[in-house]
């Protein structure tokens, strides 16, 4: 047996201090707060999703018996949704302002005239909470624990400098806003009956941010899947740059819930086989991005130039941000291979 001396000990704590650390600053690099870190430089041919509210408007689509979709008519802005039981109105997301706030309480006035006792945020970007404060004053607003912590030390202004990118500089959008944070935080699970409507939320784990919930009616098989799952002809994103966490994630919700329609966050309606086409690009990603680095490959010649597989049948209007999607995805794998097997250089030289 070899003895390692104290100075390879020395650097190897730090190294595994410094790999912990990084991953650390990875996570809050997606929190919406300009204040903190930005998030990693985006690869060649990166745009930011399209999400300007101007002009946007969402429309009522019944999915089953009190069970509604609210769907933005441009192709990657939010989409929210809610759901009508005996008792009392759900409502998923409050879009990105006061103007989508209000479109999505007319829309639930429309059908009914049972109060909005509950608002769930799936995620802590503005884009999905922004809209929150012009509901009514009794309407409990409910999120996953980390959601609010990470709401807590935002600002307006910090998550609209964050968000400039995605409406286009036109920090318009923004004007009125007041953040409201939730009321109510839930660690794992979350459930409510209407009144012969059952709702659950779920955090299943980090995904495009550390925050995406899933809200999921067990009887009728419908999810919202906020950022976790985008629409149909799509392929994730793992902005916060955990691609293995983000396989994790996907692989827990599938052991769970078993839905059989998805309203994304954003994008059109899919089928529950989505997650199962999500597993398998990420799988693929996490694989050629670990043979790259084994073959000593640069990161740049794996994502910089990187195109898209014809058989994930991307939707035409989406191809260019996915191809960006695709790139960021891959060049996040790459680093954590790397890291990977960084550490486990420096834990095989400890077990010899």
């Amino acid at each position: 047996m070899k003895i390692l001396s104290p100075l390879f000990f020395f650097f190897s704590l730090y190294f595994l201090v410094a790999v912990s650390t990084f991953s650390v600053l990875a996570t809050a690099q997606v929190l919406p707060n300009a204040q903190l870190a930005e998030p990693p430089s985006p690869p060649p041919g990166f745009v930011p999703p399209p999400l300007n509210p101007n002009g946007v408007k969402l429309e009522t689509r019944q999915l089953g018996e009190g069970v509604y979709a609210l769907l933005s008519n441009t192709p990657f802005a939010d989409n929210a949704g809610f759901v009508v039981g005996n008792d009392a109105v759900l409502v998923i997301d409050s879009h990105f302002n006061g103007i989508m706030g209000q479109q999505i309480i007319d829309a639930v006035r429309a059908v009914t005239d049972l109060p909005i006792r509950y608002l769930l945020n799936t995620n802590a970007f503005g884009d999905h909470v922004f809209g929150n404060y012009v509901f009514p004053a009794n309407t409990k607003i409910v999120a996953y624990q980390g959601t609010i912590d990470a709401l807590q030390i935002s600002s307006v202004t910090g998550i609209a400098r964050t968000m400039r990118g995605t409406v286009g500089g036109d920090m318009s959008v923004f004007d009125g806003v007041e953040l409201r944070l939730p009321d109510i935080g839930f660690d794992k699970f979350w459930s409510v009956d209407l009144g012969d409507k059952v709702v659950e939320m779920h955090w299943f784990g980090p995904s495009m941010s550390p925050n995406d919930s899933v809200v999921y009616l067990p009887k009728e098989k419908i999810a919202w899947t906020a950022n976790l799952i985008f629409g149909a002809g799509t392929i994730p994103w793992a902005r916060s740059g955990g691609v293995e966490a983000y396989h994790s994630t996907l692989t827990k919700m599938a052991a769970t819930i078993a839905p059989t329609t998805i309203v994304s966050g954003h994008g059109a309606i899919t089928d529950g086989e989505a997650v199962t086409r999500y597993l398998s690009y990420l799988d693929n990603v996490l694989k050629s991005a670990a043979r790259a680095v084994e073959n000593g490959e640069s990161a740049e010649s794996l994502y910089a130039s990187a195109a898209i597989d014809d058989n994930l049948s991307i939707a035409t209007d989406l191809e260019q941000l996915m191809t960006g999607f695709h790139r960021w995805n891959l060049k996040a794998a790459f680093a954590e291979s790397e890291q990977a097997k960084a550490l486990q250089t420096v834990q095989s030289r400890f077990q010899e």
